[in-house]
């Protein structure tokens, strides 16, 4: 019985919680890249763009 309730409070919330933030932080690259675009290379495009 302990060994269940081990399992129940600390292992399954914990693997839910990281489940949670791989979701989370795939969702925030696929909208980042949707909405604002390719940052790095905007930002390195104009560098080069304002240098010559």
């Amino acid at each position: 019985m302990t060994q269940k309730v081990i399992t129940l409070e600390f292992v399954v919330p914990t693997v839910l919680a990281l489940a949670l933030a791989f979701v989370l932080s795939v969702g925030a690259v696929h909208l980042t890249d949707k909405y604002l675009g390719p940052i790095d290379l905007m930002e390195s495009h104009h560098t080069i763009a304002d240098s010559h």
